[in-house]
């Protein structure tokens, strides 16, 4: 899909704009849930800036819930 924003924190309430609720799932009160990847080109904003991460026309978001088990 395509959002508009300047960082990842923007992008993400666009997206919740155009996709209600979907902040209730990413989201744990005012942080992003522990178990959410958020990758900016392939890159974990974790390692960048977090949700205050850059974001320019032609990037790449991607939203991955962590999986696990055996």
């Amino acid at each position: 899909v395509e959002v508009e924003g300047s960082t990842v924190v923007e992008i993400l309430r666009d997206l919740d704009i155009k996709y209600p609720g979907i902040r209730q799932k990413l989201y744990d009160g005012k942080d992003i849930k522990r178990f959410i990847n958020i990758y900016l080109n392939d890159e974990d904003i974790r390692l960048l800036g977090g949700e205050q991460t850059s974001v320019s026309t032609g990037d790449k978001v991607s939203i991955i819930p962590a999986i696990s088990g055996g």
